[in-house]
């Protein structure tokens, strides 16, 4: 005669839960994180225009970037906040964060302005190699740290090089 253990019974179903947690919950976790996809690619983000601003009454050097935000993936990106560096002619020289960003579209883009605050001995030395170059275009690097929302990564971190041309918003 079989004789059933109610202890043994019980054990053997909280062992087949936490199995059943092991398996189901990354599974659940994973379905809201498209950056945990073996496939997931890096966004893009290229600086489309810089602009200064007009002086405030803090004296601060003040200027408006325009970005732009490619997702090169299958789900939207939803963006919590931005961080980023730009260096102009190799000197860090803006420095600024956002939260208000909008959300990214599968395979689409979007544009983002944000307003920075100028690094001004980074300002100088830029402007003084700016001096000492000739042509219509100043060399930048952006380095960007974008938050994501609905993830358990917390950033995805962005660096890009390019020319901005001289002259855009003159006035």
């Amino acid at each position: 005669m079989i004789h059933h253990n109610p202890t043994f019974a019980s054990w053997r179903k909280s062992v087949y839960r936490i199995a059943l947690l092991a398996i189901v919950f990354p599974l659940v976790a994973l379905q809201g994180c498209a950056t945990l996809s073996p496939d997931f690619e890096t966004p893009e983000v290229q600086v489309t225009a810089l602009e200064p601003l007009p002086y405030d009454q803090s004296g601060d050097l003040r200027f408006r970037i325009h970005l732009r935000v490619f997702n090169p993936n299958s789900t939207d990106l939803a963006l919590s906040g931005l961080f980023y560096t730009l260096k102009l002619a190799g000197h860090k020289v803006i420095t600024g964060t956002s939260s208000n960003l909008p959300v990214i579209p599968a395979y689409g883009q979007n544009a983002i302005v944000v307003d920075a605050s100028a690094n001004l001995m980074g300002s100088f030395m830029a402007a003084a190699q700016l001096l000492q170059m000739q042509g219509n275009t100043v060399p930048y690097e952006l380095e960007a740290k974008l938050g994501l929302q609905r993830s358990i990564l917390p950033a995805i971190r962005v660096t890009k090089q390019g020319e901005i041309p001289l002259g855009q918003y003159q006035r």
